[in-house]
C-alpha cells in the first residue's frame, strides 16, 4: 500500500508540474525591451556621414564629436506599462545643459517592428529638456544582451538631408 501511495504521489507531482509550467517561454520583443537594468548606448553611426555645424562630417557619432561624453552613458529604462525613463549616467557635465532624470512613454507599431520613443540625445532648442517628439526607430534586432535600432530622419534645420542613425544598446551595468 505504501508503494502504491508513493507511486501515485510521484505521478501526481509530475502531472502538476507539467500542467502548471508556462510552456511559452520564448521572450517577446517587449520582454527584451523591458529588461530591468535598462539600456546604454554602445555604438552610434550615421549613414551618410552627418554634417556638423563646423563643416566636419562624422560617421561614428560617439567618437567624432556628435555626442558629448555626458550623453554616452545615459540609461534608458522601458517599463511594461508603456512608460520609460532617461537617467544620466556617471558622466555629468553641469555646463552641458539638461542632465536630469526624465520620464516619457513608448510604444510599438502593430507588429512590434518599430519603436516609438524619446531618443536621449535629442533636446529642445535651448537644451533645457528633451524634445517632446517621439522618434520612430526600426528595430533591426533585439535580444537579451543587445538591441540595434535604425532611426531615419530628414534634417531640415542643421545638416540638411536624410540620415539614418544606427543605434546599438546594451544592458546597463
Amino acid at each position: 500500500m505504501k508503494k502504491l501511495f508513493s507511486v501515485l504521489a510521484i505521478a501526481a507531482m509530475v502531472v502538476f508540474t507539467l500542467t502548471s509550467c508556462d510552456h511559452n517561454t520564448d521572450p517577446t520583443v517587449a520582454d527584451y525591451l523591458c529588461q530591468s537594468k535598462g539600456w546604454v548606448l554602445s555604438a552610434a553611426t550615421s549613414s551618410p556621414a552627418y554634417d556638423l555645424s563646423d563643416g566636419t562630417h562624422v560617421t561614428d557619432l560617439m567618437t567624432e564629436g556628435y555626442l558629448a561624453a555626458c550623453e554616452l552613458d545615459d540609461i534608458i529604462t522601458f517599463n511594461a506599462n508603456g512608460t520609460m525613463s532617461i537617467k544620466p549616467g556617471a558622466n555629468i557635465d553641469p555646463a552641458f545643459g539638461y542632465q536630469q532624470e526624465v520620464g516619457s512613454t513608448w510604444k510599438f507599431n502593430e507588429d512590434s517592428t518599430v519603436l516609438y520613443f524619446q531618443i536621449p540625445f535629442f533636446y529642445n532648442d535651448d537644451y533645457t529638456t528633451f524634445d517632446a517628439e517621439f522618434e520612430n526607430a526600426k528595430i533591426i534586432y533585439i535580444q537579451e544582451n543587445e538591441m540595434k535600432l535604425a532611426y531615419t530622419f530628414n534634417d531640415e534645420l542643421g545638416a540638411k538631408g536624410e540620415y539614418t542613425f544606427y543605434l546599438t544598446y546594451v544592458p546597463a551595468k
